[in-house]
């Protein structure tokens, strides 16, 4: 057996992985209804690995000119680390490290395989040559011919007549050929001429020459374009243009056309330095509906200026009222009321964190009331200081200081300092954490009207809490299977003495809502505006059961409820007298009972008026990302005393198979006491081995402010088309992103 040195394989792997690479806009997966492509078993002799591995040549029979030159007849197989040749016949020239096959070529490595007529390989200058080659690139799912693959040197390769798919040999629904493809790895680019794109035989796509990154750089080009239709727009249609303007800059500028309204740019720039990174976008157009310009900005920055130190920068601006209305594909975004824009300054080590920021809004509902505004802060300034522990002992301190702003309001400055002492103890059978804070807050107020009795005002408030809870666990048995059943009683209780708040402002200070986190929480309020007073104690237990073979969690549920010794007299408009002895009782319950299959519950009981007000119930089905089912139901606000502040609403969705290529999904969220629907759309996608092709029809709630009668609105239509081809691009609309925002469970793979 002969030994040497062959390093050709390596070269040749990477060229032909590039081919793949070179085309690709969408990351490859394993599809269903694709026919299985095992990969090759390589089987290397020797121990020795690197470039320096030794060569191994066998055959059938073989003969030698002068150590010179090496005839190999039947089976020849060449072998170096994680490669391989066979052929049937094969002549290996020593002077010039030449080898020549011939007759059923098969070139192996784990992440392809190339198939040819005859090979010619140069291993010391790495130039070589496949002669009407077939190749299979594995991590890709993808295969091609070539004429002729042509290795000149280490950087160039040339492929004569390619043609590329991800489709099986005997269902080859689309194809992209080029009479010439090169590979220039030097500069990191590729170029094709005579570039053609056929589907089901038919040539849709032409260009008689094209340049594409064949790494991960960028480069400035044609971004797969988008289309769709609208109740409010008319015909869509977009195309993203990308400009790779400098290594750490680039924009994407991208004419969106709506045939009832006009022509919308919407442009995005992107930049990276040491510095830190940012986004800036901007939307224009001249609205024919609307009879004016419209615009947005948006301006987004996070930044690095040395060990510890950031800023961040957020900037929105908006037109007018009715944009996110008009342009915004998001229920949420179309009932924004107004936007956020900040500057920050902060510090962060282990021990402490600084904080300084400007922030301001632009108020986008007119009808907002002023009372409901938002208030400026012109600045405000936080730090946190969380030294190490002092034996037991665990020391905190929260301090701010912030200026509130708004016109035509009470406004002035806030300072608020909280240091805290608590002593954890902690075992494997529980814990127990006592813990004492003080709030100290001082007012510097200003009133355009006047209506202060006192512009200054301060408030000292100690809160003291101890959280306590305990494990146990047993053993069970449920049928056949083993269980650990868990039993966790936790006690929190809280005591915060009363202070008369009621002259104090309310710059940032709302009601929290009640929930299982309020259950072990000592503050009612948001914000530093009010302190409530309290004397109570939080009961909950919590018991699960965990598998005892695979650890999962299989049934889990909590009780828990607050009980009030005195009542409660710190409210946000004046002093408010709360009789209630207790909380209501919050209920959760999770359960599994199949892989597939989780059922959570959360409900909240009135047990002063017997009655439930809230209810949120969930059933998920999810067997993979074809198979998934999910049913909500969800009731607020049913209390006696305000009835009016019922909602319910359900909120179904679908992704489920009809035939092994045709799949539906829908979604419907509906309001059941407005009987409204709020948002719902119904699609089908057709998926085969290698392409797919999806359609949407989507409807949301959007709000008239002009409305003076129910529903106060209509629902606005739109329609979404994708063409998917597997491992080469998409175009249209993204809907398998947009599948992931709406059916709960399921993945968009890139």
């Amino acid at each position: 057996m002969l030994r040497r040195n062959f390093r050709h394989g390596a070269n040749t792997a990477i060229c032909l992985l590039l081919l793949g690479a070179s085309f690709e806009l969408a990351a490859a997966q394993d599809w269903p209804l694709c026919q299985a492509w095992p990969r090759p078993t390589l089987a290397y002799p020797g121990a020795q690995r690197g470039a320096d591995a030794p060569v191994y040549l066998s055959a059938d029979s073989s003969e030698s000119l002068n150590n010179e030159v090496f005839r190999l007849f039947g089976d020849v197989l060449v072998q170096r680390p994680d490669e391989q040749l066979l052929a049937d016949e094969a002549i290996f020239y020593r002077s010039t490290s030449t080898l020549d096959a011939v007759g059923n070529v098969r070139y192996e490595t784990p992440a392809f395989t190339a198939l040819s007529s005859r090979a010619q390989l140069v291993s010391d200058i790495h130039e070589g040559e496949f002669s009407a080659a077939e190749f299979f690139l594995y991590e890709r799912r993808a295969r091609g011919t070539s004429s002729k693959i042509l290795l000149q040197g280490e950087e160039l390769t040339i492929l004569k007549q390619a043609r590329y798919t991800t489709c099986d040999k005997d269902d080859e629904d689309w194809a992209l050929r080029a009479a010439t493809v090169k590979l220039d790895r030097a500069e990191g680019m590729g170029s094709a001429y005579n570039a053609r794109l056929q589907f089901h035989s038919v040539p849709v796509f032409y260009l008689p020459y094209i340049r594409f990154p064949i790494t991960d750089a960028r480069m400035t080009g044609l971004l797969p374009p988008t289309w769709g239709s609208s109740t409010n727009g008319g015909n869509e249609f977009a195309q993203p243009i990308y400009l790779n303007l400098h290594p750490q800059l680039d924009a994407t500028v991208t004419p969106h056309n709506y045939t009832e309204r006009g022509l919308k740019w919407a442009n995005e720039l992107r930049y990276l330095s040491r510095y830190g990174e940012g986004i800036i976008n901007t939307e224009n157009i001249d609205d024919k509906v609307f009879g004016q310009a419209r615009s947005l900005y948006r301006y987004e920055h996070r930044g690095r200026l040395g060990t510890g130190w950031s800023d961040q920068i957020l900037f929105n601006r908006v037109s007018d009222a009715k944009y996110f209305n008009d342009f915004s594909n998001s229920l949420r975004a179309s009932s924004t009321t107004y936007l956020e824009r900040y500057i920050k300054l902060q510090y962060d080590d282990k021990l402490q964190h600084f904080m300084i920021q400007t922030q301001d809004f632009q108020i986008i509902n007119p009808n907002l009331s002023a009372g409901s505004r938002p208030y400026r802060r012109l600045p405000q300034i936080t730090y946190e200081l969380s030294p190490p522990m002092v034996g037991p002992m665990q020391f905190k301190l929260e301090s701010e200081l912030v200026r509130f702003q708004r016109q035509d309001s009470v406004t002035g400055q806030r300072a608020s300092l909280i240091p805290t002492l608590s002593l954890p103890y902690e075992h494997t059978a529980g814990y127990i954490t006592p813990k004492l804070s003080v709030y100290h807050t001082r007012y510097q107020l200003e009133d355009p009207n006047n209506s202060l009795a006192d512009e200054q005002l301060q408030r000292t408030v100690p809160v003291g809490s101890v959280d306590s809870g305990i494990y146990l666990e047993r053993d069970t048995q449920l049928g056949s299977s083993g269980y650990v059943q868990t039993l966790e009683p936790r006690l929190f209780y809280v005591y915060a003495p009363y202070r008369d708040q009621s002259a104090f402002p309310l710059f940032d200070t709302s009601l929290l809502t009640f929930n299982q986190s309020q259950l072990f929480s000592e503050r009612r309020f948001t914000g530093l505006d009010r302190i409530g007073d309290t004397n109570q104690v939080t009961l909950s237990l919590t018991s699960r059961l965990i598998s005892a073979d695979s650890g999962k969690e299989k049934l889990s549920g909590s009780l828990g409820k607050i009980i009030y010794f005195d009542d409660r007299r710190v409210g946000l408009s004046g002093n408010i007298l709360d009789t209630s002895r207790q909380s209501d009782i919050i209920a959760e319950l999770y359960f599994t009972p199949h892989d597939n299959v989780r059922l959570t519950g959360i409900l909240l009981w009135d047990t002063d008026d017997d009655v439930v007000i809230e209810r949120d119930i969930r059933l998920q089905y999810s067997r993979d990302n074809y198979h998934i089912l999910n049913l909500r139901y969800r009731d607020r606000g049913n209390r006696r005393s305000a009835p009016a502040g019922l909602s319910r609403e359900i909120d179904a969705s679908v992704l489920w198979p009809l035939t092994p290529r045709w799949s539906m999904m829908a979604r419907r969220y509906h309001s059941l006491e407005d009987d409204r629907t709020l948002e719902k759309m119904a699609g089908l996608e057709y998926n085969s081995c290698c392409w797919a092709f999806r359609a949407v029809r989507r409807a949301i709630f959007v709000n008239d402010a002009n409305a003076a009668t129910p529903p106060f609105g209509s629902l606005r239509y739109s329609w979404y088309l994708q063409l998917e081809l597997k491992g080469l691009t998409s175009l249209g609309k993204r809907i398998d992103e947009f599948m992931e925002e709406q059916i709960l469970g399921y993945n968009a793979v890139n």
